[in-house]
């Protein structure tokens, strides 16, 4: 645990980003014997798979259609908000300047 606390430290002074413990998930791969003292150590929270990252599905069989299903739903969702955004922002310089 020592050298992973290190790791860690070394991880944030190099690049220069703060890593968020509370926000963090210990996903277990296999067999592990601890998890929950070593989230309780490390001041996370113990995960599993599937899980999500930056909203991607993380360990879901990427072939099935539904596992796409909320990533699309997200995407479809920002692509209308930026279409609106757009056309109030024509509105609003055609007729402040348009004819």
């Amino acid at each position: 645990m020592k050298y992973l606390s290190w790791i860690l430290m070394w991880f944030e002074a190099i690049s220069r980003l703060r890593i968020n413990l509370d926000k963090s998930e210990l996903i277990p791969v296999g067999c592990v014997e601890n998890v929950k003292a070593l989230a309780v150590e490390l001041g996370c929270k113990v995960g599993r798979l599937p899980s999500s990252y930056l909203g991607l599905p993380l360990g879901a069989p990427f072939k099935f259609m539904a596992t796409w299903d909320g990533v699309e739903k997200r995407f479809r969702k920002r692509l209308d908000n930026q279409i609106e955004v757009r056309a109030d922002s024509e509105r609003f310089f055609a007729g402040k300047w348009g004819s």
